[in-house]
């Protein structure tokens, strides 16, 4: 009998390590898009599910991508945004091989991170982003190879 519970013990303690090691990739998953426009100011709320403790906890350079074409505007949650011009987004998406490519792109520009939770992120939208329809997309950069998130469509005011 103790031999059974000890055997048992030690399948119990493998597959738990076992199963923690995997959790290492963030999944990303962008729900809705609301942006409002006040007193001039834009910004956009996106509904998301950021596994937050992988994604940002861990410091994998999460950054969200909102972009009308190929102009793009880069909010990384550690550093000042960026903006500038891909051609790997002009398909309307970022696939994981692109991701290198966009985050080099980009001058500082205006606009900020206003809150992030677990489940939403909250951004202003440079003045000089023309209204219309745009896309967004959250990537994160792990040491094996990026992560994106689906896109998501909304209409800038």
């Amino acid at each position: 009998m103790i031999r059974i519970l000890s055997w048992l013990v030690v399948c119990v303690l493998a597959f738990a390590a076992q199963a923690h090691a995997g959790a290492t990739s963030p999944t990303l998953v962008i729900g809705s898009a609301a942006a409002v426009a006040v007193g001039g100011v834009r910004t956009v709320v996106f509904e998301a599910s950021l596994d937050f403790e992988n994604a940002v906890q861990t410091g994998y350079g999460l950054q969200l991508i909102v972009f009308q074409g190929t102009r793009f505007v880069r909010y990384p949650l550690s550093g000042a945004p960026a903006a500038g011009q891909s051609a790997a987004l002009a398909d309307g998406s970022l696939a994981e091989n692109e991701v290198a490519a966009v985050l080099a792109a980009g001058t500082p520009t205006a606009g900020r991170i206003v809150s992030i939770t677990p489940r939403s992120l909250r951004v202003v939208v440079p003045a000089d982003v023309p209204a219309g329809a745009t896309t967004a997309i959250l990537a994160a950069v792990l040491p094996e190879h990026p992560v994106v998130s689906n896109p998501i469509g909304f209409v800038l005011p």
